[in-house]
């Protein structure tokens, strides 16, 4: 399968730009500097971060280290160094911005360009004061550029996810013993963490709920992101995908979890190539983790999302024409009596 048929996986998102305040300049004219350098409204304020995330900070922390410098410019040098690519999903690539520590460019493939990029104006999205940071964006320009903001950690799954699972679609590889390794460590050690962490990603996913319109992504494990020092859990890669596959409410909720750290992608064959002791340790790490999500979901009031995550796995093989998601998950959930 080629890339170019997968980017169809994520449409493009249809944005109302009436609810985004225009940046016309592309620079830094110094009444943008006054206002993202001065007092801003609480309304920007981020819970998670514990300080103010938007399109105006980005700029100062841009303008500190480039000066006299587009902003157009600074996002082409950016992602034209390969030291500053981070990772790609099914239809995006990831970088991160020398000397700007909370923000990240994410790039959809299909849509971007540097002629688009030159054209179409930079848009800031406004922020929600109660919703969590899992990196949402905060500025577009609606032709394949998103600048968002950074969750702390490190993803979940293999670094080339994305690839290993386009080729195991194809039948053309399996995971090996180094892959089937790294996916048992994590899930074993991610079943120790303390119920505190499920329970606050609980609350957070409840509140994405409550005031957003978001929906999970919950196709790749690796916008699960995992801070080991802290304990926490994160989610990043939101979309709006319910208006155009047909999903139903709650969009996020205990599936969300559940599909995110065990990944019926490739749940399945780590369980087949592990010994008798590994798949016995896998299954109780695995069961774990689960009573742990639904002790959290309990708390935070979120129900099953079962039937969603079908939808969203039906149209993803539909969009790449191949019969896979769907009957990986069906036999994760028969493995898990979920």
């Amino acid at each position: 399968m080629h890339i170019q048929k997968l980017t169809s996986v994520s449409p493009k998102p249809n944005i109302n730009t009436k609810k985004f305040q225009q940046h016309t300049n592309d620079t830094f004219p110094n009444s943008s500097l006054s206002v993202c350098c001065g007092v801003l409204s609480s309304k920007y304020y981020n819970v998670n971060f514990k300080q103010k995330l938007n399109y105006n900070d980005f700029l100062c922390s841009v303008h500190r280290f480039h000066k006299n410098k587009s902003i157009k410019n600074i996002i082409l040098s950016t992602i034209s160094d390969k030291n500053n690519y981070i990772g790609s999903g099914f239809t995006a690539d990831v970088y991160s911005i020398p000397n700007v520590e909370n923000y990240l460019i994410r790039i959809e493939r299909k849509y971007f360009s540097a002629q688009s990029l030159h054209e179409s104006p930079i848009i800031s999205e406004t922020q929600n004061e109660f919703a969590p940071n899992f990196g949402q964006y905060i500025a577009t320009n609606n032709q394949g550029l998103f600048i968002t903001k950074k969750v702390s950690g490190e993803s979940h799954s293999l670094p080339n996810w994305s690839e290993v699972i386009r080729n195991i679609e194809n039948g053309t590889s399996e995971l090996t013993k180094d892959q089937v390794k790294l996916i048992f460590d994590k899930i074993i050690n991610l079943s120790q963490f303390p119920q505190k962490s499920f329970d606050e990603l609980a609350k957070n996913i409840q509140k994405l709920n409550k005031y957003t319109d978001c929906e999970i992504d919950i196709l790749n494990p690796n916008n699960l992101i995992v801070d080991h020092k802290t304990k926490s859990i994160s989610i990043i890669d939101l979309w709006y995908r319910h208006s155009d596959n047909g999903s139903v409410e709650p969009f996020n909720g205990i599936d969300s979890m559940i599909n995110l750290i065990l990944d019926p992608f490739t749940y399945v064959e780590v369980f087949e190539n592990l010994d008798k002791e590994n798949k016995n340790q896998f299954l109780n790490s695995s069961e774990v983790i689960i009573k742990k999500i639904f002790s959290a979901s309990q708390k935070a009031g979120l129900e099953r999302t079962k039937d969603n995550a079908k939808i969203i796995y039906k149209d993803f093989d539909k969009r790449s024409k191949i019969d896979f998601a769907l009957p990986a998950y069906e036999e994760f959930l028969s493995l898990l009596n979920l």
